[in-house]
C-alpha cells in the first residue's frame, strides 16, 4: 500500500526523513524548495495545489502543514485522509494555533485527525497537549508542539502505511476558530490603549518568534517591531 503526502515546510521536510519512499505515492507540495528535496531523495513529486492536480491518486492521503484547503470533490476520491495539526483541536482551528492558545489561554497541543470538508473540524486519532506557562513565547511553545507531531507521527504512520484504519472520535466542545486576518489585525492594528498591561505583555509573548516580526506598533510618525527575549541566565 502506498499514501499520497502533502506536505509543506520543516515539517514536510522532517517526514521525508522518515518514510520509506516505499510507502509513498507521490509527494505534492507547494513549497518549490521542498519540491527540489524530495527529488533528490527519488520521491514521485507534484508541484501545485488540490484545485488544478490531474493524478492517478492512492486510496489513503496525508496531510502535514500542507498550504492548501482540500475542496470536498478532491476528498471525495481518498477513502480516507489524515492531517497533522499543531493544536489540540478543538481548540485552534485554523490559523496560527500556537498564537492564539498563548494569547486566549486555551490549550495547545498536536492532533493527527481525519480530513473533512469543514476545515479541522474532522474525527480525531490521537492528540497530544502541550503545557504551556508565562514565561513562553510563540517561539519556545511552537518547539514543544513540533515535538508532540513527530511523535504521533512516529507512532502512527506505520499503520497509516499498511492502510490499517485507524479508531477516530468526533471532535467535541466549543474549542476555537481563527483567520490570518484576525491574526494581522491584531499583530499589526491593535489599540494599545484597549489593552491592560497583562494583556500587553501577553500579546508580545505570543508574537515572539526569531525570524518574524513580532508585535508591530505606531508611534508618533514611526513603527516599532516589539519583541520578547529570554536574558541569559535568567
Amino acid at each position: 500500500m502506498r499514501v499520497d503526502l502533502f506536505l509543506d515546510g520543516q515539517i514536510g521536510e522532517w517526514i521525508l526523513n522518515n518514510v520509506d519512499a516505499r510507502n509513498v505515492g507521490h509527494v505534492i507540495t507547494t513549497d518549490t524548495r521542498l519540491e527540489q528535496y524530495a527529488r533528490q531523495k527519488d520521491f514521485r513529486v507534484i508541484l501545485g495545489s488540490p484545485r488544478s492536480l490531474t493524478f492517478q491518486n492512492q486510496p489513503i492521503g496525508f496531510s502535514g502543514h500542507y498550504h492548501r484547503v482540500f475542496p470536498p470533490d478532491f476528498l471525495s476520491r481518498y477513502s480516507r485522509m489524515y492531517n497533522l495539526h499543531p493544536g489540540f483541536l478543538p481548540w485552534g482551528r485554523g490559523y496560527y494555533p500556537i498564537f492564539w492558545a498563548l494569547w486566549e489561554e486555551t490549550p495547545a497541543g498536536a492532533t493527527l485527525h481525519e480530513i473533512t470538508a469543514e476545515v479541522d473540524e474532522g474525527p480525531v486519532v490521537a492528540q497530544i497537549q502541550v503545557p504551556y506557562s508565562m514565561a513562553d513565547t510563540g517561539e519556545t511553545l511552537f518547539e514543544r508542539v513540533r515535538e508532540a507531531e513527530r511523535q504521533l507521527f512516529l507512532a502512527h504512520w506505520p499503520r497509516i502505511a499498511s492502510a490499517e484504519p485507524l479508531p477516530a472520535v468526533p471532535q467535541t466542545g466549543p474549542g476555537s476558530c481563527h483567520s490570518k486576518a484576525e491574526f494581522l489585525a491584531l499583530k499589526e492594528n491593535v489599540s494599545l490603549s484597549s489593552l491592560s498591561g497583562t494583556e500587553l505583555m501577553r500579546l508580545i509573548r505570543a508574537l515572539s518568534f526569531s525570524g518574524y516580526s513580532g508585535l508591530e506598533v505606531q508611534l508618533g510618525d514611526r513603527r516599532f517591531d516589539v519583541t520578547m527575549k529570554a536574558l541569559n541566565g535568567r
